[in-house]
């Protein structure tokens, strides 16, 4: 019983700390979502599988791999790319199809910090080569290529 109540004591001093105004918080970079879709037909690339998820490779413009995760998400494949953003130089970023197809993209990221909060939001992103455009709703960026 003491050993019960002494944990429960230790449980609600840890859960209880005072967040009040002046206290530290901070907020990751988003995460970078793309619907890579035929040009002509809008067909997600994935899933009429033009590519494989075995030949995707991702990597950074140090040729460093970055991970990422190919998810299924309203009847399409969606690259998630969840661990970029971090730093605040300009980066480019490499996502390849096929050794004859590759989307670039230059993304450039600020911190900021309001009410002693600490933030990440996005200066430049820019995708090379082709069409693209970001869905304001689910922040997903649906890239056009044409396989013609």
């Amino acid at each position: 019983m003491k050993k019960t109540l002494l944990l429960i004591v230790i449980l609600f001093s840890t859960i209880s700390c005072d967040l009040g105004d002046n206290e530290d918080c901070y907020t990751p970079p988003r995460q970078f979502n793309f619907d890579l879709v035929d040009a002509t037909t809008l067909e997600n690339l994935f899933l009429d599988e033009a590519f494989t998820e075995e030949a995707l490779k991702v990597y950074d413009d140090t040729d460093t791999e970055v991970n990422f995760e190919l998810v299924f998400y309203n009847e399409k494949y969606i690259l998630s790319l969840y661990q970029i953003g971090w730093e605040l130089e300009p980066k480019t970023y490499t996502i390849e199809l096929s050794p004859e197809i590759s989307v670039v993209f230059q993304l450039d990221m600020d911190q900021g910090t309001s009410d002693s909060c600490t933030y990440f939001e996005v200066a430049t992103f820019e995708v090379e080569d082709y069409e693209y455009e970001e869905d304001d709703t689910t922040g997903i960026v649906q890239v056009k290529i044409d396989l013609n």
